[in-house]
């Protein structure tokens, strides 16, 4: 495959990315939040900030925010799993007039042969 003929699906594995990591966004920021507060030791709830030093700076009030920013995975998710639906049927439809061009450059057409038929006289 050729740059050209690729193009198509790198756009659509940037575009798959994207969508993943947008609707995984709240999560991520959540596992984020509670890693950190684990490996420092500090009480971590959506109740309020509790202090979490870390090198003489006061890193609760962050990871709370962090760990609360988790909610909008409500919100997120089921975006992210109606554009991945979009996604498909895109992808799908790419693919099959990819795959439909491709096919019709590697066949012959009418007017070519892959054999010379002309008489040698």
């Amino acid at each position: 495959m050729n740059a050209k003929q690729a193009h198509p699906f790198m756009w659509l594995g940037a575009a798959f990315a994207m969508i993943v990591l947008i609707a995984a966004a709240p999560l991520i920021s959540v596992l984020i939040s509670a890693g950190i507060a684990g490996a420092l030791g500090c009480e971590l709830n959506e109740g309020g900030a509790h202090p979490c030093p870390f090198m003489g700076v006061d890193l609760g009030k962050t990871l709370v925010l962090m760990f609360v920013l988790g909610w909008l995975a409500f919100v997120t998710l089921p975006l992210g799993a109606a554009a991945l639906a979009g996604w498909l049927i895109i992808a799908c439809i790419v693919t099959f007039f990819w795959w439909r061009r491709r096919r019709h450059q590697d066949s012959p057409t009418m007017f070519q042969c892959s054999t010379d038929v002309r008489s040698k006289d």
